[in-house]
């Protein structure tokens, strides 16, 4: 009887049982899926409420995830210092009040797009705490055999929301205005910390033996884990670069198709809910796919993948129900690839990353991987005004395609999923 309840527990999918887990997954579902809401909604609000152009709307993206330069370093050291549970509740309920600020201030008169840029970065910054918090508190929720699978589920969800949440978005301000459908966000907020409340699991944080290093040293110790070991320095540089030139084509994406292909929020936001279908296919077969050819290599060429499905956009004519089509079937294989690189390439860095510095190192690739988008974001606002949308969007899907082939060439080809190997 013992050696079948072992059996069930080592099974793949046996987090299913996990009372726990499914609430941590539950919860992190609906954040994500909220915050990708406001990734259409807000920008949203700046192009139809307020008139925002080109620079306006970078600039709101750049305030969004320029909190992840700011703070995030800092917070994976303090976390690895003390309880996270806390924090997921508590940066969930402050996002709650932010968020509404925007439908209220709406609806009496008084939005403004200094009030949406402070919004914005109030909420980047809570995320940003956030998004370490749960990658560090998982590992003290399940087993170390369970982590790998536990982060896969995980990370599929968040490709998922990533792609799915704003065309729920798109379709919320096209039923209610955009300042308005961001209700929807803070509502998810909400769901949020209470699913994270009832957790029940004891979190024990260990007291540290001797006298505790300087949060600086702290945080050295993650930027040299990182840095001297080749896979991990390799997923790390690649990460950054198809983020810096990803968020080009995604920043412009919504100012593209509002004011040159002449749709409306409601279609974008479909486009966008039909890319979801790619991403869960993508996180349905990666297990096979890596069965197939290897995990490594599945993380090069999904890469690809999804860059090639992103340089289609910029090719949308102006004829709304051809443009239709062209992006939809760029953002579906732009899901698709996305889904599968999701899911192994944070695989891997589980794997091979050493447990005692899972904070830091975590933090320190969302430092590294997402620095780059709020850089893309302005760039890409630069561009716009330059050499016009579609243009601009061009000039970054294209070198996103480029870069991503040449990184078959990198040992993140021949990585696996061995506990700290690949050094």
């Amino acid at each position: 009887m013992s050696g079948q309840t072992t059996e069930q527990r080592e099974r793949p999918g046996s987090l299913w049982r996990h009372r726990d887990f499914m609430l941590l997954w539950s919860g992190e579902t609906i954040s994500q899926t909220g915050a990708q809401i406001s990734l259409v909604a807000v920008p949203l609000t700046a192009i139809t409420v307020l008139h925002a152009g080109p620079t306006e709307v970078a600039l709101l993206t750049a305030l969004q995830y320029a909190p992840v330069i700011l703070i995030t370093l800092f917070a994976g050291a303090w976390l690895d210092r003390h309880r996270r549970k806390p924090v997921l509740v508590v940066t969930n309920l402050i996002r709650f009040a932010l968020i509404m600020l925007i439908p209220l201030s709406y609806l009496t008169d008084l939005l403004s797009l200094g009030l949406l840029y402070a919004v914005t970065f109030g909420v980047g910054l809570l995320m940003a705490v956030f998004d370490v918090a749960y990658v560090v508190y998982l590992s003290s929720l399940v087993s170390r055999d369970q982590l790998i699978e536990a982060n896969a589920k995980l990370e599929g969800t968040y490709s998922i929301a990533q792609i799915g949440g704003p065309g729920i978005g798109g379709v919320l301000v096209q039923a209610a205005t955009a300042p308005v459908a961001l209700v929807a966000n803070a509502a998810t907020c909400l769901f949020a910390a209470l699913a994270f409340v009832g957790i029940r699991k004891q979190e024990v944080v260990a007291a540290p033996e001797g006298e505790r290093p300087s949060m600086r040293a702290e945080i050295a110790d993650g930027l040299r884990a990182i840095l001297r070991h080749r896979v991990l320095r390799m997923l790390a540089v690649q990460a950054a670069l198809f983020n810096l030139f990803e968020q080009i084509v995604l920043t412009l994406y919504l100012l593209f198709g509002v004011r040159e292909l002449r749709l409306g929020a409601g279609q974008l936001g479909l486009i966008l809910t039909t890319a979801s279908v790619g991403g869960l296919i993508g996180v349905l077969l990666s297990g096979r796919a890596a069965a197939a050819i290897g995990t490594g290599r599945c993380i090069v060429i999904s890469m690809v993948v999804s860059a090639a499905g992103l340089v289609v956009v910029p090719f949308a004519p102006a004829t709304p129900v051809l443009a239709v089509v062209v992006l939809v079937g760029g953002f579906v294989v732009y899901g698709f690839g996305l889904g599968i690189f999701s899911v192994h390439s944070l695989s891997v860095r589980m794997a091979q990353a050493p447990p005692e510095l899972l904070g830091r190192i975590t933090a320190t690739f969302r430092l590294l991987i997402y620095g780059t988008i709020p850089i893309g974001a302005l760039l890409a606002g630069v561009l716009g005004n330059v050499f016009g949308v579609r243009a601009a969007i061009m000039l970054g899907a294209v070198p996103l395609l480029v870069l991503s082939t040449l990184f078959w060439f990198s040992s993140v080809r021949h990585a696996d999923l061995s506990i700290g190997g690949d050094r």
